[in-house]
């Protein structure tokens, strides 16, 4: 690559990033996150805000390290998302266990939210709507693997074998 001509990215652009990370667990120790790929747009909500400010200024190639505080990560841990719901309302046929992963449809809004059941009791499930990684510090590692000016993110699509 020669970095003489690479365009550094720019808000509205179109990036594909290779991406890892890990955070400490106060019960599990160092927890690792898997190895991933995936395109967005510079700015957009697609990634995590400090992915996106990240990505800010990179070329093709470039790897970072960043350390993202959870604001800039997952999110804040959030204890309105804690929500106690009556069985009634939920399908006979589910399977009810703590730590068991639901999608739940908001009565007024019709918004899906994935959750987490915490808390089981004989007429109500405690459930936990904050991401996983809430409130934790994340490290990340990221490279930029492909970076496109096009308005469309035309230029993501690489043949092999043709420089036409």
């Amino acid at each position: 690559m020669n970095n003489s001509k690479a365009i550094k990215a720019k808000l509205g652009d179109h990036v594909r990033i290779e991406y890892s990370g890990q955070f400490k667990d106060e019960k599990a120790g160092l927890q690792r996150l898997g190895r991933e790929v995936f395109e967005f747009t510079i700015g957009s909500s697609e990634v995590m805000p400090g992915i996106n400010k990240g990505v800010l200024g990179m070329v093709e190639g470039e790897r970072k390290q960043m350390t993202l505080l959870p604001q800039d990560a997952f999110g804040e841990f959030r204890p309105q998302l804690i929500q106690e719901i009556p069985r009634s309302r939920l399908p006979s046929d589910v399977v009810l266990k703590v730590g068991k992963r639901l999608t739940t449809i908001g009565v007024k809004s019709g918004r899906r939210r994935k959750v987490k059941i915490v808390e089981l009791t004989s007429t109500t499930v405690v459930v936990d709507g904050n991401h996983p990684l809430a409130g934790k510090t994340v490290e990340v590692e990221f490279q930029l693997l492909v970076h496109d000016t096009s308005a469309n993110g035309a230029g993501l699509i690489r043949e092999s074998g043709s420089d036409e």
